[in-house]
Parts: C-alpha cells; sequence; structure tokens
C-alpha cells in the first residue's frame, strides 16, 4: 500500500537537513524580533513559518537521526517566544503558549493519517460483537519484521490504541476526537513518543 511507504533513506537525510537549515533561519528571525515585537506578532511568525516547515513530511522524519536536532531549534524558539532561559525545561513556555512539543505533533499527524483514511483501519468491534472496553482500539496485524513495526502503519495503530479511552471513543466523530486528543497532548506535553506510551492516563 504505497499510502505507507516510507521515503528513502537519503532523501529523508536531504529533507531533514534542509528542514534544520530553514527552521535555524527562523529561530534567528525570531531572536532578532524578540525584543522588539509583542507575543501576537511572535506567534504569527512561528505559525507562518517554523511551524509550517517543522511539520511537512513529519510522521517519515521524525524517526531520523536529526529530529534531535530539530527538537532542539523547537525548544529554543518557543523559549525565546516565552522569555524563558533556553536551558531550563520548555514544558511550561509550551503550555503557556498552547503549542505542542515536536513528538505532540507526530502523534497528531499519525492520528490524522487513521482518521483521514479510515477505510483502511477498522476497529475491534467491527470485527467481532463482544463489547469491551477496547472495543474502540484498531487490531494490530501480527508483524515480526521490525521494519513494518517501524512504518507509519504499523506506529500509527500502536499510538491510537495507547490513547485515553475518552479520546478513542470518539472515533466516529472526527471533530470531537482532534478536539479531545489536542486538548490531551497540550495538558501532557509530551516529549517522547515513549513517555507517551508510559503516561498512566488511561480513563
Amino acid at each position: 500500500m504505497s499510502l505507507f511507504k516510507n521515503l528513502q533513506p537519503h532523501k529523508l537525510k536531504n529533507h531533514t537537513e534542509e528542514t534544520i537549515y530553514k527552521l535555524s533561519g527562523v529561530c534567528y528571525a525570531v531572536t532578532s524580533m524578540v525584543h522588539i515585537s509583542n507575543i501576537y506578532t511572535l506567534k504569527l511568525i512561528y505559525y507562518t513559518y517554523f511551524h509550517s516547515i517543522m511539520k511537512y513530511g513529519i510522521i517519515f522524519w521524525s524517526t531520523s537521526s536529526n529530529n534531535g536536532k530539530i527538537f532542539t531549534l523547537h525548544k529554543k524558539t518557543v523559549a525565546l517566544m516565552a522569555g524563558a532561559q533556553t536551558r531550563t525545561s520548555c514544558r511550561s513556555p509550551f503550555k503557556q503558549l498552547e503549542i505542542l512539543p515536536v513528538p505532540c505533533h507526530n502523534i497528531v499527524s499519525l492520528i490524522n493519517l487513521i482518521i483521514n483514511n479510515h477505510e483502511f483501519f477498522q476497529t475491534n468491534s467491527s470485527t467481532h460483537s463482544i463489547n469491551t472496553r477496547n472495543k474502540h482500539h484498531l487490531p494490530r496485524p501480527n508483524a515480526n519484521l521490525s521494519y513494518f513495526q517501524k512504518s507509519t502503519f504499523y506506529a500509527g495503530i500502536k499510538i491510537f490504541n495507547s490513547l485515553p479511552h475518552r479520546v478513542t471513543i470518539l472515533k466516529n466523530d472526527n471533530t470531537q476526537l482532534k478536539a479531545s486528543l489536542r486538548k490531551y497532548l497540550h495538558i501532557q506535553s509530551f516529549y517522547s513518543v515513549d513517555e507517551f506510551f508510559t503516561c498512566k492516563d488511561v480513563s
């Protein structure tokens, strides 16, 4: 299924390196503007440039070796906008400015992939009639190959099934699901997908 085919490694590397170059430029621009602009203007610059560049192709490059460099630039930019020290934790600035960290954007993109291609994803309730707590979960295909387990297809299913019940239950209402997902991610402000998986909030 070509929809879930990953980018070729060399093209992925070129893309992330170009992304880092562009984001570095935006970060410098924010540094230059932070002392003469209000938060409204800074957020306008952020969403017009940094946000759009960062999100492009995130479901493919999020597992690349350059992911950390991109997230570092993201934290630095948000810290500058919030007037926070760049060497301290940026969780508060992310929450203060209502901006999702890079890992959360990856989660949103993967969930949107599922929502926008729902015909490829059936819930447990559609394959059996037993009323269980996991009836809104997506069955994961049996896969022993590590390559497949790292694919966007597999990652999207795994992340969806790890969301709190109050989010997955909204699968048939895209608008409500997206709103509930973003609210949850804004509150948690995950710094990694592993942190998301280990979160105990399953209500």
